[in-house]
């Protein structure tokens, strides 16, 4: 949310709100979708691994954009597949360019027993959904204005990250200094989501992105195991100021690293270690 010369920045659970100049941050369009459900069509699918689903969803106009915040979800519909027949509504971070024009991308993992991904893993070209976007829902935006940032992220828990590299790498004149270490986790290689892109965007940006990638039930050459205070020692920049720690995946990664997702209180891994200034929880 703009106001003449503020910041807002907001957090889930924990109604923490900080201001920081607007003197020269870039001017963003509004998001297409509001507060208001909005019906859009499914245009395609793609099978990216053996559990994940690439879904492209089509825009009213071949010239219009998303236009959603960074780092911001958006909300979906999932009519009529919860208990007693009720609707389930889920956030979901797109993966495409907020700028790319007449539709939008979503990574969906497909769980066993995920209601909500299976419906998603199931839908067909021209079924339609509905979404919306909520300001509640914008947990950070860009430029961070920080030296550095470093994400920690499990699973599907990559997207929010993706979303903000790319705006980091844009190369617009903003953030331009900004380093960022991600520390991904995943079981065994074949579920590193974006991998490709991962590694493109890692080597146009050397010197300012460092990815590495820990798999907790693989053999391999890389990091094993799970994202715990060793790897965060080893990998990541101490604690700053100028310092921001984003955080998406599992309820248990979270439990371990810095408490509830629901809960604006810093606790765990990265308490312990100092990272408790600002810790932005997906």
């Amino acid at each position: 949310m703009r106001l003449a010369r503020t910041f807002l920045k907001r957090q889930r659970g924990g109604g923490r709100t900080s201001t920081r100049s607007l003197a020269t941050l870039p001017t963003k369009p509004p998001c297409f979708l509001t507060e208001e459900w909005t019906k859009l069509p499914l245009r395609e699918t793609k099978q990216v691994n053996h559990d994940s689903k690439l879904l492209e969803f089509g825009l009213p106009s071949s010239e219009e954009s998303l236009q959603l915040p960074v780092c911001a979800c958006l909300l979906l519909k999932a009519p009529g597949i919860g208990e007693n027949g009720d609707d389930v509504v889920r956030p979901y971070t797109p993966v495409s360019d907020d700028l790319q024009k007449g539709s939008f991308d979503l990574l969906v993992k497909v769980y066993e027993k995920g209601k909500a991904s299976k419906f998603l893993g199931d839908l067909k070209p021209g079924d339609e959904l509905e979404f919306k976007h909520i300001p509640f829902n914008v947990k950070e935006q860009y430029p961070f204005g920080k030296k550095s940032i470093v994400m920690l992220a499990g699973g599907s828990g990559i997207t929010p990250m993706f979303q903000a590299l790319q705006s980091i790498f844009r190369d617009d004149g903003f953030d331009d200094e900004l380093k960022v270490t991600l520390l991904y986790g995943n079981k065994t290689e074949k579920d590193i989501l974006l991998q490709a892109e991962l590694e493109e965007m890692q080597s146009t940006n050397l010197g300012r992105l460092e990815i590495v990638n820990i798999l907790s039930e693989s053999s391999w050459d890389g990091e094993t195991g799970f994202i715990d205070a060793e790897k965060i020692k080893k990998f990541c920049p101490p604690p700053s100021e100028s310092q921001m720690v984003f955080v998406c995946g599992p309820p248990p990664m979270y439990e371990s690293l810095c408490g509830p997702r629901g809960e604006s209180e810093v606790t765990g891994i990265l308490a312990n270690l100092g990272y408790s200034n600002e810790v932005i929880k997906f």
